[in-house]
């Protein structure tokens, strides 16, 4: 019987989408080549980076909750020089946990996170071992420099403008393939009619809002469910917590006005959105092509600064929902939308046609064809960069 293919799926819980994009390539590559194929989840963050960065999915939220300074030293770092320069200097500190990712067994390595991107591919030239490697951007728009090392032997992007950002930071114009952004195998399947959805859900068959956080539940979702509980709009809420255990705790403990159901960290999005007429979500990739799969109008009630502004800009200018960060002006958009169906449905139709619920399947072809025509290179170990040599000379 032949080996399967091992794919190491290079993935860290910095914010929900690495993993989420993670899992369903893993999914698209089983559902596409059976046991032909090993996808296998690796958090190279958690197993051998040194402490801080090993702790980085810990720290993200609170990180990425200082908006003007995360979102202008994300810019800042934003330019191809720059990166170089940025992970040269780290490459001391993380060259031995790079080393010990290269070394990992398996037939080719699929990237979702981009803090592995050079470190990865430097050590493997290192070592003199270089495996086949697949970029998989798991941002829906921005293509961030920290992802654009051009020696990659396939960059998966989401959508056209992105394609435009990797062309924009030196990726090869050959090896960019659209693919859109995997999301879970589930949301190929047709929706289930609301009403059904509803009852399995223990809902009652009305106008219903699906409220979210992403996974990490950031934002001001308490304040916002808190606001269309007191508008008296004739709607029931459904309110997704995440994996924030406060948040779920403050859900559970108030008496709401309105019919609410909360949730914490769930698998159930697909029934949740099915059951659902309209999204608020903050920008998050995953949770906003899942609900193009679902013909979804969606509320963008915010965005992390510089990393998903675009994705909001996307579904704005697509005419497939409204940035609203204020919980006043999402009860007025639903007010609005509640009172003018015709502009729901408009922004329903738009929603539907940026769906691409094939994704996972259209990025394992890409990644099993990368992996059956690359083979592993065994050549002559590169030389560091001169701090790391220095940091090595220095017996670290």
């Amino acid at each position: 019987m032949t080996k399967p293919l091992r794919f190491l799926l290079f993935y860290a819980d910095t914010g929900g989408g690495h993993r989420a994009t993670a899992q369903a390539l893993a999914q698209g590559l089983k559902h596409r080549y059976g046991d032909a194929v090993d996808p296998v989840l690796f958090d190279g963050l958690r197993k051998y980076a040194p402490y801080p960065v090993s702790h980085l999915d810990d720290m993200y939220p609170w990180m990425s909750g200082m908006s003007k300074t995360w979102g202008r030293g994300w810019t800042q770092l934003n330019e191809p020089q720059r990166v170089q320069r940025f992970m040269k200097l780290w490459w001391p500190f993380v060259r031995t946990a790079a080393i010990r990712m290269a070394k990992e067994p398996c037939d080719a390595i699929i990237n979702v996170q981009p803090l592995y991107t050079f470190p990865v591919l430097w050590a493997m030239d290192r070592i003199g071992m270089r495996k086949p490697f697949v970029t998989m951007v798991s941002d829906l728009i921005v293509v961030h420099a920290l992802w654009c090392d051009p020696t990659t032997d396939r960059f998966l992007v989401p959508t056209e403008v992105s394609r435009v950002h990797a062309l924009d930071n030196y990726i090869p114009p050959d090896k960019i393939q659209i693919v859109g952004l995997p999301i879970r195998l589930l949301f190929m399947a047709p929706p289930e009619p609301k009403p059904i959805a509803r009852q399995r859900l223990g809902l009652k068959d009305k106008f219903t809002v699906l409220l979210m956080g992403g996974g990490q539940g950031l934002g001001r979702v308490y304040e916002t469910a808190e606001a269309i509980g007191r508008s008296g709009l004739n709607v029931q809420l459904i309110v997704v917590a995440g994996r924030n255990k406060k948040l779920k705790e403050q859900l559970d403990a108030a008496h709401w006005p309105i019919d609410l159901k909360p949730y914490g960290f769930t698998q159930d999005i697909p029934a949740l959105m099915d059951a659902s007429d309209v999204l608020i979500t903050k920008a998050g990739p995953t949770t906003i092509c899942e609900a193009f799969t679902r013909s979804l109008p969606i509320i963008i009630s915010g965005y992390i600064p510089s990393q998903e502004n675009e994705n909001a800009d996307y579904v704005i200018n697509n005419r497939a929902g409204v940035l609203a960060e204020d919980p006043e002006l999402i009860v007025a958009t639903l007010r609005e939308w509640l009172h003018q169906p015709a502009v729901l449905v408009l922004f329903s139709q738009n929603s539907a046609r940026l769906a691409h619920p094939r994704a996972a399947i259209d990025a394992a072809e890409a990644a099993y064809e990368v992996a059956t025509t690359h083979p592993i290179v065994y050549r002559a170990p590169q030389g560091e960069p001169m701090l790391a040599r220095l940091d090595r000379f220095f017996g670290n």
